[in-house]
């Protein structure tokens, strides 16, 4: 049984411990980390994918206690390439840490390869990268800023049963638009409102063990109409809800149990989902280039740009996917 979540409430209780689990529409999980007896396990992680017909940007950072890691990917669909680069810093004098809230803070940090700012601010969030040599070949520059429209969101607890104090809390946001350049071996990729596809996600976990993550994401224009796609591997028990959904325009609609077929062995092979009451069936298969397929290894995460095919069918009408490019994502929590 999905419990949906409609007050806001805090994850910890006094003693640090997770004692429910749900999922809800917007942010009313309060992440009351100062409650937790193990603050510097906690991995915490954000991420934004920035899109449009010519271009895919993505950028992640990610910090458990000291560790810091911060993973840059830029696909260009056209010329069928693709650019990645990472830092990986242990910040034993200086560290690094995550706002507390979405709309205020900034997470900061600067080297001799890197100069990285997200700022918050009740709008929207601020972007601005130099990277030096990016992906070994010229400096990459980044400049944008995701307006919110402050629309629906998925954001879901996960408990386990065997320890109170390991979670899973996870926001996927879809309601952004982007404006400003992303500049990068002599071309200019020109983000608009108009023309931008955007998602940010949230993370926050503390887990007993290692577990491989996977998931299909994106968002397409397709018969004046937004999807916004997000399939993940479950993290957990999926007792109280799974992050599976997607968004038409605005709208979340969450998905029940999720049948995915594909090779864990193999990230460049085709993999299908379907959900048991089969309204949504679709593949997704990676895009062959002259040196392979549009994929990279950035740190220890897989990213591969793919088309997707098949049917989603909501109350309304019914949306058929014809070789849309979304991607797919392979990790390790």
């Amino acid at each position: 049984m999905q419990q949906v979540l409609d007050n806001k409430k805090k994850i910890f209780n006094e003693h640090g411990e997770i004692t429910f689990g749900g999922w809800s529409k917007s942010p009313l999980f309060d992440y009351n980390k100062e409650a937790h007896p193990a603050q510097n396990k906690i991995t915490e992680g954000e991420s934004f994918f920035i899109s449009n017909e010519k271009m895919a940007f993505y950028l992640a950072y990610e910090i458990t206690g000291i560790d810091l890691t911060i993973k840059i990917i830029l696909a260009d669909y056209k010329a069928k390439e693709i650019f990645e680069d990472s830092i990986s810093k242990r910040m034993l004098l200086d560290p690094v840490s995550m706002p507390k809230d979405d709309g205020v803070g900034e997470f900061n940090y600067k080297d001799k390869k890197i100069a990285l700012t997200v700022t918050n601010s009740i709008d929207g969030k601020y972007v601005k990268c130099d990277f030096i040599d990016f992906s070994n070949i010229k400096n990459l520059f980044v400049k944008l800023f995701l307006k919110d429209k402050k629309t629906d969101s998925m954001n879901m607890l996960t408990p386990f049963e065997k320890s109170k104090t390991t979670f899973y809390y996870k926001t996927f946001a879809q309601d952004y638009t982007a404006s400003g350049v992303i500049r990068f071996g002599g071309i200019d990729y020109n983000i608009t409102d108009e023309n931008s596809l955007v998602y940010f996600t949230k993370t926050r976990y503390l887990l007993s063990r290692r577990r491989r993550f996977q998931s299909i994401c994106g968002a397409a224009k397709i018969g004046g109409h937004t999807l916004t796609l997000n399939l993940a591997s479950k993290v957990g028990s999926n007792r109280f809800g799974s992050e599976n959904c997607y968004f038409v325009d605005d709208k979340l609609i969450k998905i029940g149990r999720t049948k995915v077929v594909g090779d864990d062995k193999s990230v460049t092979g085709n993999w299908d989902f379907s959900t048991i009451d089969e309204t949504l069936n679709v593949t997704f298969s990676p895009i062959r280039t002259e040196k392979g397929y549009l994929a990279c290894k950035c740190d220890k995460t897989a990213f591969v740009v793919g088309k997707l095919n098949g049917t989603i069918e909501t109350e309304d009408f019914k949306i058929n996917l014809n070789d849309r490019i979304f991607h797919m994502i392979f990790t390790v929590l």
